[in-house]
């Protein structure tokens, strides 16, 4: 057997085989006991027809072409294990000759990951370290936090008065336009606090002086980026029940108040950790972007064409991600699409460059592990493994099934990325 390879492009591969005589006939017992199968015959138990029989009834140019069909099944993943080509799609197989006496051939065409041919990788990795920035925490960002965490577990206080400004109101509402009521914008229960209404501002100064139990109906306009297209700078009316006014009771901050949060000896404790944290976050968030601007440096000398298919599947995985991010909300992916004025095939195509970019980064990836030689060993592996699936179990305990091939995978991917970074960012 002969095989040719050439380039069709940076992520496309023909394979031409030549198959000899031999070659195929090799494979002639197994075509005929394929063939038998499909055969059915009074006398003969269903795939037990005998080859002689088999071969008079079907001919034996069908015998020589399925026995060519098993060479080429045999011969191409053969052939792909050999030369080490990593194939993303599904092979295009076509029998360009069928000579039992002569050579046969068949051409594959088949989508490979290509070769980037990244440079200067660690030079590239240096000009972006160069412009990591020393991160601090501000006094604001601590005290900022810590107002949030006081607010968070605040108590209401119903107020038996004309509403204020700056006080916290429940509503429920109804909405006019043209004379008719809009069924779908009626809402129960709303609260807002007077002064900061986004949607409807007039809200803000309409209902100053109300008390509860008061119906009231306040002109408005809507805003031109309101989510019903329809009413778009219309004018309407919004009739207003004024349910409750509350104030908000905020915890005094001191040592009993931190120690009901965790495991804080005093408020000096409390804030330090909150400082800790933020740090943290910012140290994380500066890492990250300076990863992606490593990425992004090293792929500005990268002219290959990346696979569609690949594309395609992250566009796919993004897609999902967002649907199951709508459901966590607790809202319909149609309805979601409604309010966002976009269909499903418009999201695709907005997060299309992104996917690009995901997957250019992952090849990226991979080919200097390749060319550093990176590897993890099957204890980092075990350990990591079993850190995910305890990071899963802590956040849905009902979890039963988990596939530990798929998650060894993804763990072995995770550390060999980690691994690459600590490379081209000095740590190692």
């Amino acid at each position: 057997m002969k095989t040719t390879q050439k380039n069709i492009s940076d992520s496309k591969i023909e394979i031409i085989f030549e198959f000899d005589k031999n070659d195929v006939e090799s494979q002639i017992e197994k075509a005929t006991a394929n063939l038998a199968g499909n055969i059915k015959m009074d006398g003969f138990r269903e795939g037990k027809v005998p080859a002689n029989i088999v071969k008079q009834t079907v001919g034996d140019m069908s015998v020589f072409d399925e026995a060519l069909k098993l060479a080429i099944q045999k011969a191409y993943p053969e052939y792909v294990e050999k030369n080490n080509i990593s194939i993303i799609s599904q092979p295009d197989v076509l029998i360009t000759k069928l000579d039992p006496e002569g050579i046969s051939e068949c051409k594959i065409t088949v989508e490979i990951i290509p070769v980037l041919n990244v440079k200067n990788y660690k030079e590239k990795a240096n000009e972006i370290m160069k412009t990591k920035k020393e991160v601090k925490v501000e006094d604001k960002e601590v005290e900022d936090t810590i107002n949030w965490v006081l607010e968070s577990r605040s108590n209401f206080k119903e107020l038996d008065r004309e509403v204020q400004e700056h006080d916290i109101v429940d509503i429920n509402y109804e909405i006019i336009v043209d004379g008719k009521e809009q069924e779908d914008l009626k809402t129960v229960d709303y609260k807002f606090v007077v002064s900061k209404e986004q949607t409807f501002i007039e809200l803000n100064n309409g209902v100053l002086g109300m008390k509860k139990g008061d119906v009231k109906e306040i002109e408005i306009t809507f805003k031109k980026e309101f989510f019903v297209e329809a009413l778009r700078e219309k004018k309407g009316i919004i009739k207003v029940t004024l349910n409750k006014i509350l104030q908000r009771e905020i915890p005094e901050l001191n040592d009993e108040f931190v120690k009901k949060l965790g495991k804080f000896e005093n408020v000096d404790g409390f804030k330090k950790n909150i400082q800790d944290g933020i740090l943290q976050e910012k140290q994380a968030q500066e890492e990250e972007r300076i990863k992606l601007a490593i990425l992004d440096n090293i792929s500005k000398d990268i002219h290959v064409e990346i696979p569609k298919v690949l594309i395609d599947k992250e566009v796919e995985r993004i897609l999902e991600e967002i649907k199951y991010r709508v459901k966590d909300m607790g809202m319909e992916f149609c309805t979601y699409l409604q309010q966002i004025k976009k269909t499903e095939e418009e999201i695709k195509k907005d997060v299309y460059e992104d996917a690009r970019i995901k997957v250019l980064n992952v090849l990226i990836l991979r080919e200097i592990i390749e060319l550093e030689k990176i590897n993890v060993s099957e204890e980092e592996i075990h350990n990591k493994t079993q850190q995910i699936i305890n990071d899963l179990s802590y956040q849905n305990p009902n979890i039963k099934d988990v596939d530990i091939n798929t998650i060894n995978n993804y763990s072995e991917e995770i550390l060999k990325n980690e691994k690459v970074f600590n490379f081209l960012m000095n740590k190692i």
